[in-house]
């Protein structure tokens, strides 16, 4: 019995051994199992925190690309916009441009009207004074008519009257002036000869003219005048085609405004050429006063 009980015991033993062992085997796995469920729990939240990392990522990706997107597509229209927009202007402005040219050559033209309306009322003006015969008149107009944009027959015709009506006024000075000469008005004489160089500067009279006004000058008292007189009338050989006696007034003249050599050198010059002349015996006695 004893035994039977110590065995008893000894069985008892071993079983509460063997379950205190499981006990604590059952302990360490379910502590183990705690320990992964706890591992797991963490895994998990940070995989959690991860995808919401990356959630957040891809929002802001998105936006980002959004943004850009938008940026993209606005800066596209904005510069597409203004090209458009440039090329209004420069179309607009190029219209512009077109609608002063116009309207400058209209005004232009305009202009031009009038400035022939004017010049041929001018125009017709002068001509009615040159036909009316009022020469003088229609000369003193003509500067202002030759400035006009006449026509090419209109400038010929009115040259040529001009041409003619000045040669007319300076024959007719002309022979007011050696009308006055033979009347020994001098002053008269000077006023018409001059008269005449005005309309005619260069007559295919001048020698005669010029040595006439010398004449005239001379008696006048005007003797600086009356030498150039003369001498112009010499150079135009005058001495030869209107009279001998240039020299004997020149050399006169020279007396007078105390000019002794070119007085001499003129009587000199007188009597060599004309030593029978009715002056010479005059020319002779001046000349011996001068040495």
């Amino acid at each position: 019995m004893e035994e039977l009980a110590r065995g008893t015991e000894r069985r008892e033993g071993g079983t509460i051994a063997d379950l205190t062992q499981q006990i604590v085997e059952t302990r360490n796995q379910m502590i183990k199992t705690q320990n992964a469920l706890a591992g797991l729990a963490g895994e998990q939240r940070e995989l959690g925190r991860l995808q919401q990392e990356q959630r957040g990522r891809m929002i802001f990706n998105s936006a980002a690309a959004y943004v850009l997107f938008v940026v993209l597509v606005g800066t596209t229209f904005y510069f597409t916009y203004r090209s458009r927009m440039d090329r209004v202007d420069f179309e607009k402005e190029s219209v512009v441009r077109e609608h002063h040219a116009l309207q400058n050559k209209l005004e232009s033209l305009r202009l031009a009207a009038e400035k022939r309306r004017e010049a041929e009322n001018q125009a017709a003006a002068f001509y009615r004074l040159s036909q009316a015969g009022q020469i003088q008149q229609a000369l003193s107009r003509y500067p202002e008519v030759a400035q006009l944009p006449l026509s090419r027959v209109e400038a010929a015709v009115f040259q040529d009257f001009v041409t003619r009506g000045r040669s007319r006024l300076a024959y007719a000075a002309y022979a007011n002036g050696m009308k006055a000469v033979g009347e020994k008005h001098w002053k008269r004489a000077s006023s018409e000869f001059q008269r005449s160089l005005s309309f005619l500067p260069n007559p295919p009279h001048e020698a005669s003219l010029r040595y006439h006004l010398g004449v005239a000058l001379m008696h006048l008292g005007s003797y600086q005048e009356a030498a150039t007189e003369l001498e112009r009338a010499l150079a135009g050989d005058a001495e030869s085609v209107v009279s001998s006696e240039i020299r004997y007034h020149l050399g006169g003249i020279y007396e007078q405004v105390g000019r002794r050599d070119k007085a001499k050198a003129a009587y000199q010059a007188f009597l060599k050429a004309h030593p029978s002349s009715l002056l010479a015996n005059q020319a002779k006695r001046k000349l011996k006063a001068l040495k």
